[in-house]
């Protein structure tokens, strides 16, 4: 057989074989944020003022849902992330201006995806900087208006022979977000303490680059082929996130709050499998994952000092489609606060 017949019959077989494949990885979307209930409160911190909050988590997943939305087999895994947050509070025009920055890290145990090599990339997920403009923060009327921009920088350690990524493909990321915050003990005598939060964003996702290059994930009848996608595309993604939260004093609080997210389908494109370095079949685009979920979180803080305080956020998937579904997760957040000096009388 020569070797222009042999392509040729690889590339009728495996052309009828990967019609129903499904793409055996998952990418990291930078979509959404970590804002927690009342951090828009935050915009009546005095200008000079300087935060510190490390964040350290653990979900356990008991179901990886696919873009179709069926459950795989004995599927599970174990998700643990910590990053580091920095703000710091200015003013433009009379009104506060918040500028952050967060290095995250991420990795997965305990994973198994059926049809896949398992293999995880763990590591440094995409950094992250971030502007809030607050058109409205009055602390004596209960009522915070702020707008944050973030910017998701591809710089994360990602490896496309790896299964399971928690950084995205050399993807840009901008979110936009609305954060709004009422008091609503002015309605009522009642209803003191108690707030309203809700923070609404949109995900646009640039393009990835080679997502996929699994070398033997493909068997044909001359030996186990390449397979490889050269792009990554992604829809938007949106995310909105409702809580009531009670406030007894400053630094404390508990709040209950669902959160649904939705859009940001992952699909794998130009994608082929090789022989040898030589292409023998073309395979269609194939969707990886979705940023589509619907989540309940309860969270709460309480002050060790001052300037010093602990929350936590204690959340569960009720939906999950595209991806891991979390049965149960927790994440600890420590803030430390630096004011500025007062002003001298």
């Amino acid at each position: 057989m020569t070797s222009k017949s042999m392509k040729l019959t690889a590339a009728c077989m495996l052309a009828s074989s990967l019609v129903g494949w499904h793409a055996p990885a998952i990418a990291g979307s930078d979509n959404s944020s970590d804002t927690y209930a009342g951090d828009y409160q935050g915009g009546s911190l005095p200008p000079g003022t300087f935060i510190a909050l490390q964040y350290a988590g653990f979900a356990h997943s008991n179901a990886f849902i696919n873009t179709a939305g069926t459950q795989l087999p004995n599927s599970h895994a174990n998700i643990w992330e910590e990053f580091t947050r920095l703000a710091y509070f200015t003013q433009v025009f009379g009104h506060t201006v918040v500028i952050e920055a967060e290095l995250p890290f991420a990795t997965l145990t305990d994973v198994n995806i059926p049809g896949t090599n398992n293999l995880v990339q763990g590591g440094r997920a995409d950094p992250v900087f971030h502007v809030t403009y607050f058109l409205t923060a009055d602390a004596q009327a209960q009522r915070w208006l702020g707008v944050t921009n973030y910017f998701y920088l591809p710089l994360g350690d990602y490896d496309n022979t790896k299964a399971v990524n928690v950084a995205t493909p050399n993807q840009f990321t901008d979110v936009l977000q609305i954060g709004y915050t009422e008091g609503l003990g002015k309605f009522a005598p009642a209803l003191k303490g108690l707030f309203f939060d809700l923070v609404a964003n949109a995900s646009f996702h640039g393009d990835g680059e080679n997502p996929i290059n699994f070398a033997g994930a493909v068997p044909t009848q001359f030996g186990p082929g390449t397979l490889i996608f050269d792009k990554l595309t992604q829809s938007n993604s949106y995310d909105v996130k409702a809580f009531l939260r009670y406030e007894p004093s400053p630094l404390q609080f508990v709040a209950l709050g669902i959160e649904k997210s939705w859009g940001g389908e992952q699909i794998a494109t130009n994608g082929r499998v090789t022989l040898g370095g030589i292409p023998v079949a073309l395979v269609p685009g194939q969707p990886l994952s979705k940023d589509d979920f619907l989540r309940g979180h309860l969270q709460f803080q309480f002050p060790l000092a001052r300037d010093f305080a602990v929350a936590a956020d204690v959340f569960h998937d009720f939906d999950r489609v595209g991806g891991f579904r979390d049965d149960i997760g927790a994440e600890i957040r420590l803030t430390k606060f630096f004011f500025p000096p007062p002003p001298a009388k």
